[in-house]
């Protein structure tokens, strides 16, 4: 087992699957989805967006390479009784290299800070290449200008082990512009922490340290 998906493996699961679904539902509300929209979920952990996502969209595919994962996402669909779902143990790229322009949306929640550059902008590639025109990515990402991620990057914190790239704003613009992406069709936003540092947000707009305060990323990006 590689010293990524051990990483993601086992315990980390575990984990994962105590979490509420809350947040995910928030950002599943910010997705804009026909009905008929073909999604793919990149880095899909347990499958959490599909059950935040209800009877949208017209198709789901999951993808995850750890194998933890995908049964964990596999058993919860199936207790719930999911429909128009399929979830893959894969490699994202070796995944859009066989589905070339065949997703209408795509999803990466908390997974860009996960990857290095190097790893990142093929990954990104491949990703916008499975998106068929006019399709949209959507990323969810902490913000790397957030003051308590600078704490972490400075060693003042503690980060989690996972999170090998957390980026700002506009590193991750130019991640995609890299990876592919037309920079007129992304579409960068910030948005509130989930716990009870969301009261910080409003002080966001203020001058100076402001951008200190936000505290994630949300990023359209349009093929």
């Amino acid at each position: 087992m590689s010293d990524a998906i051990a990483l993601h493996s086992g315990d980390y699961v575990e984990r994962y699957n105590a979490k509420p679904i809350d947040r995910v539902a928030s950002l599943a509300r910010r997705m804009k989805l026909a009905p008929d929209a073909r999604l793919a979920d990149f880095a899909c952990g347990n499958g959490m967006l599909l059950h935040a996502l209800g009877p949208r969209p017209g198709s789901y595919d999951g993808v995850d390479f750890s194998p933890d994962f995908i049964a964990s996402a596999n058993a919860w669909a199936e207790r719930e009784s999911c429909a128009n779902y399929r979830f893959h143990c894969d490699d994202i790229i070796a995944f859009c290299q066989r589905h070339p322009a065949a997703f209408d949306a795509a999803a990466t929640l908390d997974f860009s800070e996960h990857v290095t550059d190097d790893l990142a902008v093929p990954i990104y590639a491949a990703i916008r290449a499975a998106l068929a025109p006019g399709g949209t990515l959507y990323l969810h990402t902490p913000n790397g200008d957030f003051f308590m991620e600078r704490a972490k990057d400075r060693g003042v914190l503690p980060q989690f082990p996972e999170h090998v790239a957390v980026r700002n704003g506009p590193e991750t613009v130019e991640l995609l512009v890299k990876a592919g992406f037309p920079r007129e069709g992304i579409r960068l936003s910030y948005i509130a922490h989930y716990n009870v540092l969301k009261w910080l947000h409003p002080l966001s707009r203020l001058p100076l340290i402001g951008k200190c305060l936000r505290a994630r990323l949300w990023i359209e990006a349009r093929v």
